[in-house]
């Protein structure tokens, strides 16, 4: 049982009914003291737990893949299956809650925005392109991505676009020729990041870097050299 403030025996016995909340409190406090006062007050304002999440998103993975594979395909999946009848398929393979609520949840997920079913097959589908399907393709979809409205953050995409497709570009420049269709973007990028390094360890022409002379080791080997002669003093 609380104790006791020693004012309480001083104050009236009346029920706490303001007329303000201060007033409520003040005799509150009278009563009982001011910690077993904010002790209360912590407990009853403490935010309630709400529902549940639904890991939804994490069991439509299959579903959102598959569309993205469909779109990378040259189809269209948003024509191919609609939201309400994959919203359909959820509930009925999702028993135990009420089937229209589960339905509704799952429709409006599926195409309440900014990131909608859309958003998400776009972005599994930049994601896949990018070791598994022609270049062209990976390209695609971020340029997609930073097409959609300004709440999804285009600009983000828009500054990926320009920067892979500068890394294209420094392929044609190395090579003379643009990348094969076939190759997927990692190995555009890998090729890129070899031919830097090629470049870096190729011999130097006659007359060294700054014209001091002769030279026939490359930047990388003369650091290397450069590094074992500090070692040895």
């Amino acid at each position: 049982m609380p104790q006791q403030n020693a004012l309480a025996g001083l104050v009236p016995k009346m029920d706490l009914v303001g007329p303000t909340v201060a007033d409520d409190i003040q005799r509150a406090i009278w009563r009982y003291g001011a910690d077993e006062v904010k002790a209360a007050v912590k407990e009853a304002t403490k935010a309630k737990r709400g529902r549940k999440r639904e890991p939804d998103w994490s069991e439509l993975r299959d579903v959102i893949t598959a569309d993205a594979r469909l779109w990378l395909s040259g189809e269209d999946p948003f024509s191919a299956r609609s939201n309400y009848a994959i919203a359909k398929e959820f509930a009925e393979r999702n028993p135990g809650h009420s089937p229209i609520s589960t339905h509704k949840r799952i429709e409006r997920k599926l195409s309440r925005g900014p990131y909608d079913r859309r958003w998400f097959v776009l972005v599994t589908a930049q994601n896949l392109s990018r070791n598994d399907f022609p270049y062209p393709l990976h390209l695609q979809a971020i340029e997609a991505l930073a097409e959609l409205t300004k709440e999804t953050d285009p600009e983000i995409w828009r500054t990926s676009l320009d920067r892979k497709r500068a890394i294209v570009a420094d392929y044609e420049a190395r090579e003379g020729s643009p990348p094969s269709p076939e190759m997927t973007f990692e190995e555009v990028e890998d090729a890129v990041q070899k031919g830097a390094l090629n470049a870096l360890a190729a011999p130097v022409r006659p007359g060294g870097i700054f014209g001091r002379g002769p030279s026939k080791r490359g930047l990388l080997a003369a650091y290397k050299n450069d590094a074992a002669d500090d070692s040895n003093d």
